[in-house]
């Protein structure tokens, strides 16, 4: 893919005073960003308020279009050589990842999705295997203590409040089930556009302004096919802030994203987007007051320490390469913390380039 991150020389400590201001701007943006919208979609999606998906896409999508439109504007991106049908397959399964997502909040917690997300490899692996793909043990491995992490927190005491009871049980199975979907079609995503990209240039946000103009006009004909135009407007008169904060910190946090890999390398937004998760998982916590027994410790310690010991143990084997970035969708944001776990062992940073942002 071309026209990624580094059209300049990326910092480094020897730059000094610069490097830490651009570091510090860097840090706080995509952690405010993403930490904001974590806590205005948990809002959204608990004590019995249930976001619209289709109204949210459509929103959210629209604000990330022109965030898009000005981010190549300014950069003087060229124009993809991508079809553009090839590009609509892709906004239609990012739509579809979104769309999961969202739903799943109908019937599970927000710490729970966030855990949950982490669970993305598990798709693509099985897919890879299928399709004669090995990974090294220590993969596997990595993956089952998360999953058995994210179990431990799942079935353990009760983090449900009483205001949001029909989360729990047997209901959180459906949450699950809309999660795994999410996931296979953020990796289906993930996949077509590295295929689609081997031989056609796409700056990043050219591929952004693309995918969510896809999913902006997908949305709407979405309203307009199952009849409920009448009901976004509702939506927007009842939800309308809410909307417009997810939209404006989603947007946010691509741009942020998008200077954080130019300026320090995909390496470095991991990390960040690392932090970024557990203090989200922190943040939902003590905010929203869910309750933590000792066995959903044991499970949350399990599932964020095998994700850290992931990002050590590929960062010291990632080679010094320029990134590259496809800004997506907030809610795919993970894919920037865990698209090296699904690498075979000698992959460079080439290879893995980074694509997407989400809360999830």
């Amino acid at each position: 893919m071309t026209g990624a991150s580094g059209d300049a020389e990326q910092l480094t400590p020897d730059h000094g005073l610069v490097y830490w201001r651009w570091l510090a701007f860097s840090f706080f943006g995509i952690m405010v960003s993403f930490i904001l919208y974590g806590i205005v979609m948990e809002y959204a999606t608990s004590g019995g308020r249930k976001l619209h998906e289709l109204s949210l896409i459509f929103v959210t999508s629209s604000l990330y279009t022109t965030t898009a439109y000005v981010g190549k504007t300014i950069r003087g991106e060229r124009p993809t050589t991508v079809p553009t049908y090839k590009l609509f397959v892709v906004a239609m399964l990012s739509m579809g990842s979104t769309f999961f997502s969202v739903r799943s909040l109908r019937y599970v917690i927000f710490p729970v999705q966030v855990l949950a997300k982490s669970c993305k490899p598990i798709p693509v692996m099985i897919m890879g295997a299928f399709l004669g793909k090995k990974y090294p043990l220590k993969k596997y491995l990595n993956v089952c203590v998360i999953v058995v992490g994210i179990a431990l927190f799942m079935l353990g005491g009760n983090a449900v409040k009483a205001d949001d009871a029909e989360k729990g049980g047997t209901t959180m199975l459906l949450g699950c089930v809309m999660l795994f979907l999410s996931l296979s079609f953020d990796g289906a995503t993930g996949a077509y556009e590295d295929k689609i990209m081997q031989r056609d240039h796409v700056g990043p946000f050219e591929l952004m302004f693309n995918i969510q103009l896809g999913k902006a006009i997908l949305a709407f004909l979405s309203l307009v096919i199952f009849n409920e135009v009448n009901y976004f407007l509702q939506m927007v008169q009842e939800t309308g802030p809410v909307l417009l904060a997810l939209g404006v910190t989603g947007a946010m946090g691509q741009v942020f994203i998008f200077v954080t890999i130019a300026k320090f390398g995909a390496l470095m937004c991991s990390l960040i987007g690392l932090g970024r998760k557990i203090v989200t998982l922190i943040v939902s916590i003590i905010i929203y007051q869910h309750p933590v027994d000792t066995q959903q410790g044991i499970g949350l310690s399990m599932a964020v320490g095998a994700m850290v010991y992931n990002f050590a143990d590929r960062g010291g084997k990632r080679a010094a390469k320029k990134p590259t970035v496809a800004a997506r969708d907030v809610e795919e944001a993970d894919g920037v913390e865990l698209k090296g776990l699904l690498s075979a062992e000698g992959t460079s940073a080439e290879d893995e380039s980074v694509g997407e942002p989400s809360d999830r």
